[in-house]
């Protein structure tokens, strides 16, 4: 898969012509990359859902810094408990020094696919770190395929995670 870079002309409106591709630096077929996609600043964020990161098909996402006048991968990020077909990438958002991954076939707990969502952060000296500052679970009672995680959003010091199934109440 891949990634494109847009940007808007002078007159306002969009140029339609990619201004950059992207593409993980380990790419390799069937990694789903570009799946889910986010941008802010001078930082992106691609996930690729079915990367085969030890031969698991549990996904990572990629982070990429506009320097200069290019788009470039500064980390590949993975759960550190990693498990096979998580799904890790589904979703995906960045917002300044935060990142935010959904991997919504997660098995938190042990319940099959009830999913769950990843925060990382920044450090001090712009680098991202490899592992997860936090896990976030939903509180309620997970179920087998309640997708905690499709869906991601991040903005400033809130965060939104979106659960596709699940108990009603």
């Amino acid at each position: 898969g891949s990634a494109y870079f847009f940007e808007r002309n002078g007159d306002g409106s969009w140029n339609t012509t990619e201004t950059q591709k992207i593409q993980a630096d380990d790419k390799a077929e069937g990694d789903k990359f570009g799946i889910s996609v986010a941008i802010d600043g001078n930082y992106a964020i691609v996930g690729a859902s079915e990367e085969d990161t030890g031969g698991t098909r549990a996904g990572a996402a990629y982070i990429f810094e506009y320097v200069g006048t290019t788009w470039t991968q500064v980390k590949k990020i993975i759960s550190s408990d990693i498990q096979q077909y998580d799904k890790f990438g589904g979703s995906v958002a960045i917002s300044g020094t935060t990142a935010i991954v959904g991997a919504h076939y997660e098995d938190p707990d042990g319940v099959s696919y009830a999913g769950s969502a990843y925060i990382f952060e920044r450090n001090g000296d712009g680098s991202w770190n490899t592992t997860e500052t936090q896990k976030i679970e939903a509180s309620d009672n997970k179920q087998t395929y309640d997708n905690f995680g499709i869906s991601v959003a991040i903005s400033g010091t809130r965060a939104i995670v979106g659960q596709q199934y699940g108990d009603p109440s």
